[in-house]
């Protein structure tokens, strides 16, 4: 199924996700919905009775704003495109957001967003919802802004149902790549995907019009993320393509370790499915 109808998840400063977000809309012809979180902050009931409610209005204004600067500069960037853009405010209690986001999500084929920056408020807090909550891929784009294209595509494969997922939510953009990996990683102390199932999966692809090929790598003392980060480097990747793995901490789904490497570490855009 083509991307056609996308979802951009965008705050103030994400200029490298709003700018891969209209150039995949442009590439698929598809229609861009952009929201842009308001989030009231989380107050206990003893401080928000206590205090006065001009504070409180002028709380609320100043998250409104913020989130109303990110859709005009989402606007202003729009202008020099063909892409059909439709914006919106995502009003949410600090508590309700993740609920918020995941059901938004199921709405569309796929929602963008920009890796958490280190030097801005952590963004987790939108991707995990879509990636454990919402049953649609997301893809994540990293902060630095990288030109996007694709050329090459890293597929990380390990026999697993997230993998199957992630690579099954890709092909629309597997089918336009001039080559495809699919790559496994093994080590000492995980296992990876074996060369022949990775061979498998290639094959797979080849049936949908896709240049694939295998490839294993052997990671000895390094982790699996960073084995993948690296490798994506040495061969110019555009995009890797990854199942979302996480733990489970009560009601919700937090990230895994390789997931939150790969999303700590990654250079290139990451597209990710649960």
């Amino acid at each position: 199924m083509a991307f056609k109808d996308l979802l951009l998840l965008t705050r103030e400063g994400a200029e490298a996700g709003n700018y891969h977000a209209l150039w995949l809309a442009n590439l698929c012809s598809a229609r861009l919905t952009v929201a842009s979180p308001a989030v009231s902050p989380a107050l206990p009931p003893v401080v928000s009775a206590e205090m006065p409610g001009d504070i409180l209005s002028r709380i609320r204004e100043d998250v409104e704003n913020a989130a109303r600067r990110a859709l005009d500069a989402f606007q202003e960037s729009a202008k020099q495109t063909d892409v059909t853009v439709e914006t919106l405010m995502l009003e949410a209690p600090s508590g309700d957001l993740g609920r918020e986001v995941s059901r938004l999500a199921r709405y569309f084929d796929a929602t963008v967003l920009e890796q958490p920056n280190p030097g801005r408020p952590d963004t987790s807090d939108l991707i995990e919802p879509v990636l454990f909550g919402s049953g649609r891929p997301a893809l994540i784009v990293p902060y630095i802004h990288v030109p996007p294209q694709l050329r090459t595509v890293l597929v990380a494969w390990d026999e697993g149902r997230p993998a199957a997922r992630a690579i099954a939510d890709a092909l629309p953009l597997l089918q336009t790549a001039d080559r495809v990996e699919v790559v496994t990683v093994s080590n000492s102390h995980s296992r990876g995907g074996s060369h022949a199932s990775a061979e498998t999966m290639a094959r797979h692809l080849t049936r949908h019009g896709i240049k694939a090929e295998a490839k294993t790598l052997t990671s000895g003392d390094v982790d699996i993320a960073n084995t993948l980060v690296s490798y994506a480097a040495d061969e110019s990747a555009d995009l890797i393509v990854m199942g979302a793995y996480g733990h489970s901490r009560l009601r919700e789904i937090v990230l895994g370790g390789t997931t939150r490497t790969i999303l700590a570490s990654m250079t290139v855009p990451v597209l990710m499915a649960h």
